[in-house]
């Protein structure tokens, strides 16, 4: 590890953490040890950080300028770059040829291969690649295809091969200089060589000659190669880093991403952007075919004359057969994708529901589901798969087969065929080889990216956003609507006609009231800046979307709508994305100390920091999940007091307070500090209103009063209707009058003694007294960090991992049996060579002097060399052994040919075998890895996914398991192929040429040496590319949660750099795995042009000592078993790198905590019978590492008890259901149920006992019949009546489909109010004892809730209900009510009690709502 001396010529990065000098804090900026144009900072950052946009791609410098950066590379030598970026676009011309400026990274990484390599061990992302610049080229780019062609017509491949049409040009120059130069050595130079040593002349010099020209072709063929590839690299990860950044981009200018558009947007930045890139890479393939054509005709024909042609024929008919196998795989592709898409949007769903699901033990019917969804996944992977590896297996056939009927043809023609000239032939149509080993691979490749180029082309013409108008006609207006009619857009519509005319047929027929289209009709509303309204309305009245209208987030049929100034908003689901307190009240808006300490004062969230770890410098999980419902939406609320907007939307902020915090949220904070601005704020908290400037009531979409609070009372209408059933909720014996009403929080604005004493925390908590919340903790240790980095494997894959593999395929007879028929596929296929060899011989012993004068034309040393080892090994077999001659008559050609279509018709036959059975173990194992782990991922305590973002759960099942499903089983089933024959190959030689082991003696030792070194580079990287996806899904995943408050904000400039700096990393990473392929790739073709250059040259000093038949054979093997090494071991070093996915996946299946599955006792079938509830000393943490957010916990709730929680945001009520429902596992204490300590019964029985509705409603994207009973246990007459119980039958009566009504991800298409409804019925149908109210009606108007609370009261009468409540009216008829806080019981007792005493906690919280009490 040491090594303190620095070479001046090496880009140096001090925060390359394998340099032990160079280590720095993580916070700090990168420093390079030179100035440059620009500084670069940590791209873990927001802001700040620097794209500067050179003239490679800018358009708007002149023509002579566009490439005057990358024509610097033919400079010959250039000093080496210091700028700490990936320095291939600053290399010299042998640089870049022998990838010389990647070695010292690859030999650091091998020095230092058992360490972690993080994304500051490495260069950042050039320019050239960057995100910023190549998505502005593309996205103008798209635009000019747009405007040229309109949206329907225009084509996402044309826009690709614009963007790569300049590299496309000048790799078809590449390619032809690496045709000509291979068929220059592989072919005319060798024979030439042959021809000399059979010669009598002894011109030493002119041998000499020969063996400098193969030299220099194969120098040119290797580098050549080399920069072929790369320049696809470069391209690639420039298409790639553009697709990415034009489908963020347009992701935030849509009106919402919800269920298939966010399946779709997670494939597109998994698996699409992989496969787009792997299309630039195998294109250059395809652009070979014409010149691998071109030359191998004209030398054929020159051979054979017209007769060329059959061979010609026969490569034709077999690409033919590929394409059109390929074209059959490109289409269960597109059948394969829909299922993925399926199945990673429900797992996305199931992730971000996680705890409810664990809380209603649904674990088994959505294991169910997605597994469902896998079957029909797995029948299209079969299929693609079998496809696979029979066009793979045509590859080594084809060039045999064409020999054999041109050959056949030729002679049956009556043509005398030297042996030499059919040596000519072979050797020929192994050079076109090329035509069906690459192109299928390359077509493959286009097929599957046209595929994500029709997706990301249906992603870029969906319908924008578009932005309300600023022109409102008098300036004094915030918001002005005139007649405006508001619809909802179809779910899941993709089609832009059908969705037309569904939202023309709504505006036409308006009568139809169907809730397929929720919309508000015929609106009209205007307020004058600076003023406060309030919108107040039963559930589902339209509030909601009243409030998104504004936002411009439903589209507007007809009308006028326009918005006056800057919006802040806070959703009625608080959006939190994983980042500290402090970064989710910022958003993006510069920190002004002052401002922010004001705002944490007045959202009241000042008591809260003191209590977390770090102040406000607390890390909050993704969507909040360590915070509870109303520290989420005080600190959502926050972000928008600290926005400073003109115009603010408050939907519903208030619910998921408790009554102290929301008396100082209303009167701090929106009535004082907002003071002067415009908000419109909707909410169920009527106690409120009179302080509003205006009222405003809606119902079934439309607004039927407004006015202020005592002119609305003395309507005697809808409003005063709602507030008198707002306090017969508080006063069921006596009948609540006008005058009443009236007085109606006249003390609201007041507070008794006892309440500031119980409120000091939060009023008197000026900025005075807490000047610096968030320096609070700076002494503390940084305790409780909740999202773990994601850890990276060191090291070789494991073993483990590998038998993780092998057991999900059967175990190790089935892999052997696997293997075993990939050795006979491959044994055929040397038969079939060896039996043409002898025929071929015939001519030989025919003509002996023709074949003294004949050659061996052998083939290219490119990918995939396999066939012609075969050929030039099986003639060895002969060399030297008597082999039994038929004469060439018409029954010996037919005996040749019989015996060798025999054998063609058995290869066939292995082929399909073969590609069918490793097909089914192949698929097999990816299947059973994604079940085994699916299941341990269900299993994981919520622990695991608190601190593991929902991107990196996801990153396994959509990339990993991509890889292998569709990756692992083609590059192993190549592997196996090209391994059996160089092995049999290798066999064959040596026992005909024993010498011929000296030489493979230490290639072998050369070669694995640097499979060695590359592997570690390989691995490093790939694993690091892993791991830079996880985030970047993450970021898609939270900014399409988020997108209405991102857009709200105005933050998309923020958003759009974090994706760009996160889609660099991951560009850095993908970049170097392909580098370091070819950088191990062209110093194993360079290793073995000296050894065929050795053995030329020693054969040329020998002449005459030698065979010339054996010194071809030497020169043959030289070239074809060294290359097909080389590549054998870029095939080995790729499926090893593709074994990290698998990795990954054996990283869940045996390092995932799992919940206690162990029980030691087994209550009756009948239990809980009873309901009673004991908590005995409770103490829970929700980490070990965490503050305990349950203390001594004691209580005894007896059976059919009615129970209320209250107390301060935050006092743990929601953690005494978490420790009910087992959510997190008890650090002191038990906890019985009917005499049952529940930690010792299972936790599926313990949880299908309870029934809950939790604070968040969680709906699932399915019928409204899959919502209410997944297991499907109950009777349609059932689940009517559980919706009839909640007031929600007539709505879903309206529904088409009624109870087969398609519900969203999440609900959307209801209202949040509708939601908690659906999740009561859904606990009415299960019907146990014990039943835990969570805020389940914080967002429903009191109203319903009165109406609620006596179903639950009906429905509930023999069972234990336990109420976890803000709005105190909910809990006053409960038998007992519990105050929490801190995590501590303060008080219990009935109401009455607790009433009586003056000096109570309830007392006081009571009088902060200004509510009446009910009579004893």
């Amino acid at each position: 590890m040491v090594n303190n001396r620095r070479e001046s010529s090496q880009p140096e990065l001090r925060r390359y953490s394998i340099y032990p000098d160079r280590r720095v804090h993580f916070n700090e900026a990168l420093e390079w040890d030179e100035e440059t144009e620009s500084t670069w900072q940590s791209g873990n950052q927001l802001n700040g950080t620097s794209y500067p946009y050179s003239d490679f791609t800018a358009n708007r410098e002149p023509y002579q300028r566009k490439y005057s950066a990358a024509l610097k590379v033919l400079k010959p030598l250039r000093p080496r770059s210091k700028d700490g970026k990936i320095p291939i676009n600053k290399a010299g011309f042998f640089s870049y040829l022998l990838v010389t400026w990647m070695s010292k990274l690859i030999w650091k990484v091998f020095r230092h291969r058992n360490e972690q390599l993080n994304e500051e061990d490495i260069w950042t992302c050039p320019d050239e690649e960057s995100a910023n610049v190549n998505t502005e080229r593309l996205a103008r780019l798209w635009n000019d295809e747009v405007n040229k062609r309109g949206k329907e017509k225009a084509s996402f491949l044309r826009v690709w091969l614009k963007f790569a049409k300049t590299r496309i040009i000048v790799t078809l120059v590449i390619i032809a200089i690496n045709a000509v130069s291979t068929f220059l050595e592989s072919g005319y130079l060798l024979n030439l060589i042959v021809q000399y040593l059979e010669s009598e002349e002894e011109n030493l010099w002119y041998g000499i000659s020969l063996v400098v020209c193969v030299a220099a072709c194969q120098i040119v063929r290797a580098t050549s190669f080399c920069v072929i590839i790369i320049f696809g690299v470069q391209t690639g990860v420039r298409f790639r880093a553009g697709l990415l950044g034009l489908a963020y981009d347009k992701m935030l200018r849509l009106k919402s991403v919800r269920g298939k558009q966010l399946s779709e947007m997670i494939t597109i930045f998994g698996a699409d952007a992989y496969r787009v890139f792997l299309n630039n890479v195998t294109f250059a393939y395809l652009l070979a075919l014409p010149i691998y054509v071109i030359i191998g005709a004209i030398y054929t024909y020159y051979l054979l004359g017209p007769w060329c042609f059959v061979a010609i024929g026969i490569f034709v008919f077999c690409y033919i057969i590929q394409a059109r196998l390929t074209s059959v795989v490109a289409y269960l592709r597109v059948k394969t994708l829909k299922f993925t898409d399926k199945r990673v949007r429900k797992m996305t769903e199931l992730i971000n529901s996680m705890k409810l699901i664990k809380m209603y033990a649904w674990e088994k019917p959505f294991k169910s589901a997605i597994q469902d969804i896998r079957k029909h996944e797995k029948k299209y992977l079969f299929l693609s798969a079998i496809l696979n590896s029979i066009s793979t297996a045509i590859i080594p056939v084809t060039p045999t087969l064409a020999s054999v009927a041109t050959i056949a043809s030729y002679k049956a023609a009556g043509n005398e065929l030297s042996a030499a000239t059919a040596f000519a032939v072979i050797g020929t149509l192994n050079f076109l080889r090329v035509i069906v080993s690459f192109i299928p691979f390359a077509t493959r490749a286009l097929g599957e990216s046209k595929v994500s180029f029709e997706r990301m082309k249906r992603h870029l013409i969906a319908d924008e956003y578009q932005a309300p108008s600023i022109n409102c006609s008098d300036p004094s207006l915030a918001v002005e609507i005139t007649d405006a009619t508001f619809i909802w857009d179809p779910p899941e519509s993709t089609d832009q006609d059908k969705k037309k005319k569904q939202k023309k047929e709504i505006v036409l027929k308006p009568s139809s009231q169907r809730r397929d289209t929720i919309y508000l009709q015929n609106l009209s509303f205007q307020t004058k800046k600076g003023r406060l309204i309030g919108i107040c309305g039963p559930v589902g009245c339209g509030k909601s979307a009243f409030l998104s209208s504004i936002l411009g987030r439903i589209s507007m049929a007809s009308g006028h709508l326009a918005v006056n100034g800057s919006v802040a908003y806070a959703a009625q689901q608080a959006w939190i994305f994983n980042g500290t307190v402090r970064d989710n009240i910022l958003f993006g808006k510069p920190y002004e100390q002052e401002r922010y300490q004001n705002v944490l004062f007045v959202c009241g969230l000042q008591p809260d920091l003191l209590l977390l770890a770090n102040g406000d410098e607390t890390e909050i999980g993704d969507r909040g999940t360590n915070l509870s419902g109303g520290q989420k939406q005080r600190v959502s609320l926050a972000r928008a007091v600290y926005s400073d907007g003109d115009i603010y939307l408050l939907d519903d902020v208030l619910s998921a307070v408790d009554v102290h915090v929301g008396r100082h949220l209303f009167h701090n904070c929106i009535k004082k500090f907002l003071n002067g601005k415009t908000i419109i704020f909707t909410t169920h908290q009527l106690q409120y209103l009179k302080h509003c400037d205006e009222i405003m009531v809606m119902e079934n979409g439309e607004f039927v009063e407004q006015g202020k609070h005592d002119d609305l009372i003395t309507l005697n209408g809808y409003y005063s209707s709602m507030m008198k059933q707002f306090h017969q909720s508080t006063d069921n014996p006596t009948r609540a009058t006008i005058d009443d009403v009236k007085r109606v929080d006249d003390e609201d604005q007041g507070a008794t003694p006892q309440q500031k004493k119980t409120e000091n925390g939060v009023q008197n908590g000026t900025t005075g007294k807490n000047p610096e919340i968030g320096q609070l903790h700076k002494e503390k240790s940084y305790k409780g960090k909740l999202t773990k980095s994601e850890e990276m494997q060191v090291g070789d894959i494991t073993w483990g991992t590998y038998f993780s593999y092998v057991n999900a395929m059967g175990g190790i007879c089935v892999a052997i049996f696997v293997i075993t028929c990939s050795i006979l596929t491959s044994g055929s296929v040397v038969f079939s060579d060896w039996w043409l060899s002898i025929w071929i011989n015939t001519f030989y012993t025919n003509s002996d002097s023709d074949f003294k004068n004949s050659s061996i034309v052998p083939n290219s040393s490119t990918q995939f060399n396999t066939t012609e080892i075969m050929a030039t090994t099986s003639i060895s077999l002969f060399s030297n052994e008597t082999i039994p001659v038929v004469s060439e008559s018409s029954s010996g050609l037919d005996f040749y040919l019989t015996v060798y279509v025999s054998s063609m018709g058995i290869i066939i036959v292995m082929m399909i075998a073969k590609g069918f059975i490793g097909a089914t173990y192949y698929v097999r194992a990816a299947c059973r890895l994604h079940d085994i782990v699916l299941t341990n991922v269900m299993k994981a305590p919520m622990r695991f996914f608190d601190a593991n973002p929902p991107g990196r759960i996801l990153n396994r099942f959509s990339k990993d398991l991509d890889e292998a499903d569709v990756y692992l089983p083609q590059l192993q089933d190549t592997f196996f192929q090209i391994g059996n024959q160089v092995l049999l190959s290798l066999i064959s030689a040596i026992v005909v040429l024993p010498w011929i082991a000296i030489a493979i003696v230490p290639v072998a030792i050369f070669f694995y040496f640097f499979k060695i070194v590359s592997s570690v580079s390989v691995r490093q990287f790939k694993r690091l590319e892993n791991i830079a996806r996880s985030p970047l899904l993450g970021h898609v995943n939270t900014s399409a949660q988020g997108l209405t408050t991102i857009v709200a904000f105005k933050q998309q400039a923020n958003s759009i750099q974090s994706i760009r700096n996160f889609t660099d990393v991951s560009t850095v990473a993908t970049f170097l795995i392909d580098i370091a392929m070819r950088w191990i790739g062209v110093r194993l073709d360079l290793a073995a042009c000296c050894i065929t250059i050795a053995t030329a040259l020693a054969l040329i000093l020998t002449k005459g000592s030698t065979d010339a038949a054996q010194a071809a054979l030497a020169l043959t093997l030289c070239i074809r078993v060294v290359s097909v090494m080389q590549f054998m071991i870029r095939i080995l070093n790729d499926v090893e790198a593709r074994f990290t996915s698998v990795e990954r996946l054996h990283q869940y299946e045996k390092e995932l905590e799992s919940e206690s599955q162990t029980f030691a006792e087994t209550p009756a079938e009948s239990w809980p019978n009873e309901g009673r509830v004991i908590f005995s000393n409770v103490q829970m943490r929700y980490r070990d590492d965490m503050e305990p957010v349950l203390n001594e916990i004691k209580f005894d709730i007896h059976p059919r008890q009615k129970v209320g929680i209250v107390g301060r945001t935050g006092a743990g009520k929601s953690s005494l259901a978490a420790a009910l429902f087992r959510l997190n596992e008890l650090s002191g204490g038990h906890i019985y149920i009917d005499g049952v300590d529940i930690a010792k019964i299972s936790l599926e029985l313990l949880r299908s006992k309870l029934s809950t509705i939790p604070q968040d409603p969680v709906l699932f994207a399915g019928t409204m019949r899959y919502n209410l009973d997944p297991f499907g246990q109950y009777s349609d007459d059932v689940m009517w009546s559980a919706l009839e119980a909640v007031h929600m039958k007539e709505k879903v009566k309206q529904f088409e489909n009624e109870l087969d009504y398609m519900i969203e991800e999440n609900g959307e298409n209801f209202s949040v109010g509708e939601r908690q409804l659906i999740c009561l019925a859904r606990a009415i149908l299960r019907r146990n004892k014990i039943l835990v109210l969570d805020e389940a009606t914080a967002s429903i108007d009191t109203a319903t809730d009165a109406k609620i609370q006596q179903t639950i009261r009906e429905s509930f009468a023999d069972c234990t209900v336990l109420t976890i409540a803000h709005r105190l009216n909910t809990v006053l008829h409960c038998d007992v009510i519990i105050i929490m806080e801190a995590g501590k019981v303060m008080e219990m007792g009935s109401p009455q009690d607790l009433l009586s005493d003056p000096r109570s906690y309830f007392n006081t919280m009571l009088s902060a709502q200004t509510v009446k009490t009910p009579s004893p």
